[in-house]
């Protein structure tokens, strides 16, 4: 009741300052501490934001009393709390943006370290475990479409590797691994999977292409090959290659009979007379 004449009196611009900044510090106030129960305790750390938050609220409780008398110090303590709100909010938007950005860095250095686990240090494609894993996602993809789709797996390797090592040496014979990669990348799909088997050895997989198809890509493989690897560095190599195909039986067949099958024509290439495409018997459906 005594407080009222004074409050009358007092400007009402003031007064109207003072409650708008008053409200504006409790909001924030209240964001902050709701951001707390979302957000992790590194995001939004309590020491931070309690202070304020309890500056806001004797501010708050002591608003009816300063905008009767002092309305004007009363504007000027709100202004100032407003303006700490402020200071922590924009330290809040630094700090998460510091964490998001950690977080790309650490998710990006994962998914490169991951990558670089998978793939042969010397060709580049996929090594054998991360081609067999590869392998078995594809089988699980055409197993479980409807209709199931067909899945055909090619081995390769180099003709007479051994004597290219033995004779011009580790070095060209290193050479000649990541050229004969890189020159069978080229003619694969965006889906199809290369990777290197070990040593001269490779294999690729072939998501959606029968029995037939897989043996054109294998024509294909080959006779590049034999185009564009005939001189590796200054040496002379004529390089060829012997490939075995083979096509997935689906669910009846575990994916190490595929692979022997296909390992096995791929010898048979080789004990007839190498730089050939030999395709395993069998199809899981009319080609």
């Amino acid at each position: 009741m005594a407080a009222t004449p004074a409050f009358a009196a007092a400007p009402s611009g003031q007064v109207t300052a003072l409650w708008f900044a008053l409200g504006f510090a409790a909001a924030l106030a209240a964001a902050l501490a709701l951001a707390s129960r979302v957000l992790t305790q590194r995001m939004v750390p309590g020491a931070a934001w309690l202070p304020y938050a309890g500056a806001s609220v004797a501010l708050l409780l002591a608003g009816a009393w300063l905008a009767g008398r002092w309305p004007l110090v009363g504007l000027v303590l709100a202004i100032a709390v407003l303006a700490w709100g402020l200071l922590l909010v924009r330290e809040l938007l630094g700090r998460m943006r510091r964490l998001l950005e950690e977080r790309d860095h650490a998710r990006a250095e994962a998914s490169r370290v991951k990558q670089s686990s998978e793939r042969d240090p010397l060709t580049g494609v996929l090594n054998r475990g991360a081609w067999r894993g590869r392998l078995e996602q594809l089988a699980s993809d055409a197993r479980e479409a409807q209709p199931p789709r067909p899945l055909s797996v090619l081995f390769f390797d180099i003709d007479l590797f051994k004597l290219i090592n033995d004779s011009l040496g580790h070095h060209v014979g290193d050479e000649c691994l990541k050229a004969v990669a890189t020159t069978v990348a080229a003619e694969l799909r965006g889906g199809d999977i290369l990777g290197r088997m070990g040593g001269e050895e490779f294999a690729v997989a072939l998501p959606g292409a029968r029995r037939v198809n897989a043996i054109a890509v294998g024509e294909r493989i080959r006779m590049a090959v034999q185009q564009h690897c005939q001189v590796v560095g200054e040496e002379v190599v004529e390089l060829t290659v012997s490939i075995g195909v083979a096509e997935y039986l689906g669910e009846a067949e575990p994916l190490d009979a595929l692979v022997d099958r296909a390992d096995r024509a791929m010898y048979v290439a080789k004990d007839s007379g190498r730089n050939m495409v030999v395709a395993a018997e069998g199809s899981f459906g009319p080609n």
